[in-house]
């Protein structure tokens, strides 16, 4: 295990109504649990139309996922699926002849499904697609995650004016009526330029945090937001060190929404140049009660955080500007693990790490390669190996 150097950022809020938190950036495992007795299972889940997981139920039973129609360069998403991740069985949601389907989140029961049918934002629920309500000059969009809470379905996700998007908007739906999810407050970048590209990525469990991004027609410049019952802020990356505002590209939330990780571009230019002196990808990870930021630098490489569990533990890949990525990484209070190492630690074998890999004839060399999801506790991993698509597997510790 080796363990790199994490500098802790002070953080710039717009708006800030929340009191400081006592809790470590990465507590302790919960009570009881002994890191040292777990085991683990690997399951490996091949696709043959190529579908790819793309989301995990907080509970870690189920995952969500789908394949992508490249036929004639038709570029776009099919055969929106679930599986069960105790038996592998997979359900496939729409015929991939009836057009675009995507399926991004499920709850816990595995019995409603959020993505998009047709290009429009829906979920799936007793057999039938339900579009999601598009308010007045959008015309297409998706759901990203979703919260059943106080009796109310709640998703988040996107609605965009067509398929240029040239506008794109956060969108909330609380029992299918849409609303603006990120306040008035939460529209404009530090210098008060309007974001006109802006999108939800995350809801917390219990549907009171709402994590999305402000960015501005492209996706090197994504700014993190938080909206809670009692603040709405960004994650603002700008400090004495860096008088330049770096981002955090592709945000995931955890479960109980109080850490968000992602891939932090980290820019730097000196006085006077047009050109960076650093532009570097780091995992990072920002605690949303304390406004703690902390960035992981990896030496040599270029990484980002794909998911955090509810014990602030980043689950990250390498390299996040090359396809396929390579290498997954779990950082627990700054130390480092590869994935692979932490289940031959907990008994999974060499061979059985290579059987849930993409034949070397096939595709590249790199093992397991990308992590993708994790369940609310961590015991669950879903990640794919290859060109991303195909060779799906499941991690479960216990």
């Amino acid at each position: 295990m080796k363990k790199f150097f994490a500098k802790t950022l002070t953080i710039i809020t717009l708006v800030c109504a929340c009191t400081s938190c006592e809790n470590p950036t990465n507590p302790e495992p919960d009570e009881g649990q002994d890191p040292e007795s777990e085991k683990a299972t690997l399951l490996s889940i091949i696709a043959e139309d190529e579908a790819t997981f793309s989301g995990i139920s907080n509970n870690g039973k189920w995952a969500v996922g789908y394949a992508f129609n490249n036929n004639d360069n038709a570029g776009f998403s099919i055969a929106a699926s679930i599986w069960n991740l105790e038996t592998g069985e997979r359900t496939i949601l729409a015929d991939p002849e009836a057009g675009m389907s995507e399926a991004n989140c499920i709850n816990n029961e595995g019995t409603i499904i959020g993505g998009a049918y047709l290009n429009e934002p829906a979920y799936y629920k007793d057999g039938l697609w339900n579009k999601l309500e598009i308010p007045e000059g959008y015309t297409m969009g998706s759901v990203s995650a979703m919260a059943e809470a106080n009796g109310e379905l709640i998703f988040v996700g996107h609605v965009q004016d067509g398929p240029d998007a040239q506008s794109i908007a956060a969108a909330k739906w609380v029992n299918g009526v849409y609303e603006r999810a990120n306040p008035n407050s939460l529209r404009r970048d530090r210098l008060g330029e309007a974001a006109n590209v802006n999108t939800c990525y995350d809801i917390s469990e219990d549907g009171s945090v709402i994590m999305g991004s402000l960015e501005f027609n492209s996706y090197t410049n994504m700014i993190p937001f938080i909206v809670t019952p009692n603040e709405a802020t960004t994650i603002n990356t700008e400090n004495e060190a860096n008088q330049n505002a770096s981002f955090i590209l592709w945000p995931k939330m955890s479960a109980n929404g109080k850490y968000v990780t992602g891939k932090y571009r980290h820019v730097i230019f000196n006085e006077g140049s047009t050109t960076p002196s650093t532009d570097i990808y780091q995992a990072c990870l920002y605690n949303v009660e304390t406004k703690e930021f902390q960035i992981f630098e990896k030496e040599g490489v270029e990484w980002g955080g794909w998911d955090v569990d509810n014990n602030g533990i980043v689950y990250a890949n390498s390299p996040v500007t090359e396809r396929p990525i390579r290498q997954g990484y779990v950082i627990t209070n700054g130390n480092v693990v590869e994935l692979e190492q932490m289940l031959i630690e907990k008994g999974i074998t060499e061979g059985q790490i290579n059987a849930a890999s993409a034949p070397a004839e096939e595709e590249y060399d790199n093992k397991l390669g990308t992590i993708i999801a994790v369940s609310r506790d961590g015991k669950t991993i879903i990640g794919c190996a290859g060109k991303t698509t195909k060779y799906n597997w499941v991690v479960k510790f216990n």
